[in-house]
């Protein structure tokens, strides 16, 4: 049970790794998709990601 545990902290420390590094580069970035959704600073805030406002067509 203590290694399943182990393991499941190893993978949320990787995906929060991931998304901490993909928030620091995406405020470094200008988003050029033109269909792309792009909130206020303040909104993506809220949402703490801006996963929330991808979409493909």
């Amino acid at each position: 049970m203590v290694q399943v545990m182990d393991e499941a902290r190893r993978a949320y420390d990787r995906i929060f790794e991931s998304l901490v590094k993909h928030h620091e580069w995406f405020s470094r970035s200008l988003p050029l998709i033109a269909s792309e959704n792009i909130p206020s600073p303040a909104v993506r805030e809220a949402m703490i990601t801006d996963f929330g406002n991808r979409y493909a067509e």
